[in-house]
């Protein structure tokens, strides 16, 4: 496995245990306070984005003994290998397609939304309210009524636009309220940047359930902080629920839009509303307080599980001198030729730059000059570098971990 897949693997594992910890934690200690759950939330979300510059990467021990030793191998054609590209190139490709084509769905998403705000109609029915409530709230923005949205959702920061489906108007004056007051308090908070954001996270780790399990958590909370103020400016909880609830029926969603409501967050968002959460600061922040002390802990154990490995630096290690004895090959393992690295003929040498050891195993590989990264002569090196035994390396009659170079040769006949 290559350094940049093993790393990915390695995120993808800290990130999902950080965020199953926060997940469950969160759950067993009932975190419902809007603005507490929504700053956990992101701070959540910081550190995960931050995950690798918040641990010391392996591979840069001050005890690791570098040696200029080589050892040689070299394998012939024909070995036959029924794979064209390498594990690490198809995986490469695949998370790229993934991204584009999640990319592109934003992409498509964002225009599909500038051509629904381009052909709506402005809501002269309802501008007094909005003009009413734009007041009290302390955000304007350009109401539109159009048959593409099915649900209320907000689009645009510098000229932010409230989308109403027409049966909005057919609505008591009080759930028309409580609509747009709760867009308006969104267009106030400059929510859709957050959506934007959360949209391309989950295009990026496309792949990673924790990415579309921690959006949803910050979208709920940010969704119940918005529903407490815009019920506090209301004064009206049994219209601001049947609000809610009339949008509740699954709908394809307005992808890069801010929506009103997701229908798997209306039973957590009505319970929130119809009983007010209460409870005393030093509780809430004991809850806090555990909540994040419990993720630290879990987040530590999984960065001391599962390390970063970083490509080792030779001034970072200690050279070997007098009283040093080197490792020595019990079992070396040929790598295979391709099959379509042979009929491309490639022929030539990977150095590998291998850490032996205390145990004689080999530990970190680095490719220090590459022969083919496209059809698996790289990868292949790798795999049968890993399966070779050593003698190893000794300082003071203990065994040390050593680096030494490999070079794996493959050669057409």
């Amino acid at each position: 496995m290559t350094l940049w897949l093993s790393n990915l693997v390695v995120y993808s594992v800290q990130l999902a245990v950080l965020v199953g910890a926060a997940a469950i934690v969160t759950a067993l200690l009932r975190l419902r306070h809007p603005r507490a759950a929504l700053s956990f939330w992101q701070g959540l979300l910081v550190a995960g984005l931050l995950l690798p510059m918040l641990q010391p990467w392996s591979g840069t021990s001050s005890e690791m003994l570098v040696s200029t030793l080589s050892f040689t191998t070299s394998t012939s054609a024909p070995g036959t290998d029924a794979r064209g590209l390498s594990v690490a190139a198809l995986v490469a490709i695949t998370l790229a397609a993934g991204a584009t084509a999640r990319f592109g769905w934003l992409a498509i998403g964002l225009i599909r939304l500038r051509q629904i705000t381009a052909t709506a109609e402005k809501a002269d029915a309802a501008s007094a309210l909005l003009s009413e409530l734009a007041d009290r709230v302390g955000a304007s923005a350009d109401l539109r009524i159009s048959d593409g949205v099915d649900g209320p959702a907000t689009v645009g920061v510098r000229r932010p636009v409230v989308l109403l489906p027409m049966r909005v108007l057919t609505f008591p004056a009080a759930v028309q309220r409580a609509i747009l007051c709760h867009e308006l308090i969104h267009v106030r908070r400059r929510d859709w940047l957050a959506t934007l954001f959360e949209e391309a996270l989950c295009a990026v780790l496309w792949f990673h359930p924790a990415a579309r399990v921690l959006t949803s958590r910050l979208c709920l909370a940010r969704e119940t902080v918005v529903d407490r103020e815009a019920i506090a400016l209301t004064g009206d909880r049994r219209a601001y629920a049947e609000a809610l609830l009339a949008f509740s029926a699954p709908r394809p969603r307005l992808v890069a839009a801010t929506p009103f409501i997701r229908p798997r967050h209306l039973a957590q968002r009505v319970a929130l509303i119809t009983q007010e959460v209460s409870m005393s600061r030093r509780r809430l922040a004991l809850i806090v307080a555990t909540a994040c002390t419990v993720v630290l802990l879990a987040g530590t154990a999984a960065i001391a599980q599962f390390p970063f490995a970083a490509t080792l630096s030779a001034q970072e290690v200690v050279q070997p001198g007098k009283g040093v004895t080197l490792p020595r090959v019990i079992r070396e393992v040929k790598p295979v030729y391709t099959q379509a690295a042979m009929q491309a003929k490639i022929q030539g040498s990977v150095w590998l730059r291998i850490v032996v050891r205390e145990t004689g195993d080999v530990g970190d590989i680095e490719i220090s000059r590459s022969l083919d990264a496209i059809y698996g002569l790289d990868e292949q090196a790798v795999k049968a570098a890993r399966q070779w035994k050593f003698e190893p390396g000794r300082k003071g009659g203990k065994a040390v971990p050593v680096q030494v170079t490999l070079e794996l040769t493959f050669t057409l006949k």
